[in-house]
C-alpha cells in the first residue's frame, strides 16, 4: 500500500507526465492554471512550496521532452523515463550513489530508442528534480475528489505559484509571459527582477549575465521575444 508520502508523489508526477507529453513541451500561463485546477480536482492539495517544486519538475521534463522530441515514439519514451524515474526514487528512497546512477542510466539506455551525452544530462535534471519534488511532497494530501465541481475554483482563480523569498515592491506574474514557466520566474525574482517593467527595460549586458548564468539559455531572451511580451503586459494595465 502507498504511503500518505508517496501516494501524493506517485499522482502529482502522473499528471505531471501526461501534461507535458499532452502539451507537447511547450505550454503558456492559461496551460499551467488549468493544470492545477486538474491537480486540485484530482484531489491533491499541494503548497505553494510544492507548487514551486511541481513548476520545477515540469521544466526539467520540458527539457528531456526536447531532448528526445525526434524519437518515433515520443510518448513511450516520456512514459518509459517517467516510470523508471519514479520506481528510482522511491527504491532508493531519494538517496543514491554513482553506483546506483550509473546502473539506473543503463536500464533507460536499454530501454528508449535513441541515446546522447545530451540525454544523460537532460535525464539527470528530471532526477534531481524528481528527488526534490519527492522530499516535499509529504506536505501534499490526496482528499476524496468532490463529484460536484462547484466547490473549485476556475483556473483563473487558481493561486498563482509565488516565490518563497518575497521582496517589497511591485510585483507581477511572470509567468504570463510566454516561454517563463515556474523555474525560470523564481530564478527571474532571485535577480529582482519582479515586474514587466523591470523585465523590458533589461539592458543588453544584463541580458547576457542572465542568460549565461542564471537561465542558462543563450538567446531564450530574444527568441521569445520576453521584453516585447513584457511592454505590452506592462502597458495593458495602464
Amino acid at each position: 500500500m502507498a504511503t500518505a508520502t508517496t501516494a501524493p508523489f506517485e499522482e502529482l508526477t502522473r499528471l505531471a507526465s501526461e501534461f507535458v507529453t499532452s502539451q507537447k513541451g511547450m505550454w503558456d500561463h492559461k496551460a499551467w492554471m488549468d493544470f492545477l485546477s486538474r491537480v486540485q480536482q484530482k484531489g491533491v492539495e499541494i503548497s505553494e512550496e510544492l507548487q514551486w517544486k511541481l513548476g520545477d519538475l515540469l521544466e526539467a521534463m520540458k527539457e528531456y521532452h526536447m531532448a528526445v522530441s525526434s524519437t518515433e515514439d515520443i510518448e513511450k519514451a516520456m512514459s518509459t523515463i517517467f516510470n523508471e524515474s519514479v520506481a528510482f526514487i522511491k527504491r532508493q528512497d531519494g538517496v543514491w550513489g554513482h553506483a546506483e546512477w550509473e546502473d539506473f542510466v543503463t536500464t533507460i539506455r536499454q530501454n528508449t530508442q535513441t541515446w546522447s551525452d545530451g540525454t544523460e544530462t537532460y535525464l539527470g535534471g528530471v532526477l534531481e528534480s524528481l528527488k526534490a519534488f519527492y522530499k516535499s511532497s509529504s506536505s501534499a494530501s490526496v482528499r476524496r475528489p468532490t463529484p460536484v465541481a462547484q466547490n473549485m475554483p476556475s483556473p483563473a482563480a487558481s493561486p498563482a505559484p509565488a516565490p518563497a523569498n518575497r521582496r517589497s515592491g511591485n510585483r507581477d506574474d511572470l509567468t504570463a509571459i510566454h516561454g517563463i514557466g515556474p523555474a525560470l520566474a523564481k530564478k527571474l525574482t532571485r535577480e529582482g527582477i519582479l515586474s514587466y517593467a523591470q523585465l523590458a527595460a533589461l539592458s543588453d549586458a544584463d541580458i547576457a549575465h542572465l542568460e549565461k548564468d542564471v537561465i542558462k539559455s543563450s538567446g531564450r531572451f530574444k527568441r521569445d521575444d520576453w521584453a516585447g511580451q513584457a511592454k505590452k503586459l506592462s502597458q495593458g494595465r495602464k
